[in-house]
């Protein structure tokens, strides 16, 4: 649309196209103008002469003390179902016909969702929604609800070692949303970030335009050497169990960073302490932030892997410096989790219950890789394992002289769908997948592990 074009003209000709394009059914209730009028942060004058000209051209009714309908979209002729297909539902539709096709797949970003405590979750969500929480109906606190951010400090430092209060924290929906915020907060432009990447923070810098330095990583972390040389001074970094490499950063590189951040009040570590919670082997290391006497240190984390995807609860944890800044925008983007959500998780922490399904889904994990890792040990000779020390994926490099497309011609005959690693820049000398094995039941597990063999293997 032109920016010369009235407002009300702009608004009409969107709504039609919705109308058109089938975002609406017929005699679909229509968002009230008021509703609009909020929503849009338009005049009321704005929204009726938009109204008007759509009830004018009959693609809207209206009834008496009830509000605005869609009309019958079916007799409207304007409307080519040819022209305007449903685009969401083709898109599903072939993602399903693909899928169909394997049977198996090591996904990413999946929970054993069987082992959730879904009987003790409905119990916190129907305490929420008794009668006398009709306060929870609001929009609740900016930062997140305070009960939450209490178990969450409690939570961080009982297990991460990381000190922190609760107004420290501010609760978002999103990685990515809270690193669109502290990206604005640190106003800074040249960021420092890991060879691979984790994707979220290529996606924010990137369409903020921002300069970035990539540094690589080795099998005990970033390398140091290119951030002291490097007149960058915010570095962001997943030493836990890095994306995708699944490397974790050894104490002394932790210990070198945190000097270097500290030597300039400019400097800040942005840490993503990504699968933190599913350490299998040897004893866990400490959080960066727990290292962090000057306040150099900021710390992202979700629920999407501890608790479920679905829940989409993600926290950041602010130096006073930074936290200082925040408390002084005015303009702050409003808390994106529902407020129910933020209750049910806070009650679900507070009762122990949260512990424990960690404790047990660590277990759990842990024996899945476990059984992974011990029937592909025979094939040693042919296959590299990395990054199984922690988190809920490892990659797999194939040293048997097939190639990438013989690996997938293989597998897709075993049923069997599989993820190539693709993120470095640089052209991989052997063929190389990552596997997630969360989401895989346990009873189905021989199974898949046969069809990872035969496909992978030369026997």
């Amino acid at each position: 649309m032109k920016s010369s074009q009235p407002l009300y003209l702009s608004l009409y000709e969107k709504l039609k196209n919705q109308i058109i394009e089938g975002q609406y059914h017929s005699n679909d209730k229509f968002p009230s103008k008021r509703q609009l009028s909020e929503h849009l942060s338009m005049s009321h004058t704005t929204i009726e002469h938009a109204y008007q000209l759509l009830l004018d051209e009959g693609f809207i009714y209206s009834k008496p003390r009830s509000g605005y309908y869609v009309s019958d979209i079916e007799s409207l002729p304007v409307i080519n179902r040819e022209t305007y297909p449903n685009n969401d539902h083709l898109e599903m539709h072939n993602e399903s016909n693909e899928n169909s096709q394997f049977k198996f797949a090591f996904n990413l970003a999946e929970i054993d969702s069987e082992n959730f405590p879904m009987h003790i979750f409905r119990k916190y969500a129907k305490d929420v929604f008794e009668e006398d929480h009709l306060s929870l109906l609001q929009r609740g606190e900016i930062q997140g609800e305070f009960v939450l951010r209490q178990q969450i400090a409690h939570y961080l430092f009982n297990s991460r070692g990381v000190t922190c209060h609760p107004n420290q924290i501010v609760i978002g929906s999103s990685t990515s949303q809270l690193l669109d915020m502290i990206t604005n907060l640190l106003n800074q432009e040249k960021f420092i970030i890991e060879k691979p990447s984790y994707p979220p923070i290529k996606h924010v810098l990137d369409k903020k335009n921002m300069n970035y330095l990539q540094v690589p990583v080795e099998k005990n972390g970033i390398q140091v050497r290119p951030i002291l040389e490097s007149k960058y001074n915010i570095l962001y970094i997943t030493p836990s169990h890095q994306f995708p490499t699944g490397h974790v950063t050894n104490l002394k590189k932790r210990t070198q960073l945190i000097q270097w951040a500290q030597q300039d009040e400019q400097r800040y570590i942005i840490e993503d302490d990504y699968d933190s919670e599913f350490r299998y082997f040897g004893k866990p290391i400490p959080a960066l932030q727990s290292l962090d006497t000057k306040g150099k240190v900021v710390y992202i984390s979700t629920f999407s892997k501890s608790l479920y995807p679905s829940c989409r609860i993600a926290y950041i944890v602010l130096p006073k410096e930074i936290l200082s800044k925040y408390k002084q925008r005015k303009l702050k983007e409003g808390n994106t989790v529902p407020v129910h959500i933020q209750h049910m998780v806070a009650q679900f922490m507070a009762s122990g219950s949260f512990e424990r399904h960690l404790n047990k889904m660590r277990k759990i994990y842990r024996d899945k890789l476990n059984y992974i890792l011990h029937h592909l040990e025979k094939y040693k000779d042919q296959l590299q394992i990395e990054g199984a020390l922690t988190g809920m994926h490892f990659n797999l490099t194939v040293l048997n002289g097939l190639t990438t497309q013989q690996c997938l011609d293989k597998a897709k005959n075993n049923k069997l769908k599989l993820e190539i690693y693709n993120y470095d820049d640089i052209p991989l000398e052997y063929p190389k997948f990552i596997l997630g094995f969360g989401g895989i039941k346990q009873r189905e597990l021989a199974d898949y592990v046969k069809a990872l063999i035969n496909s992978l293997i030369i026997k």
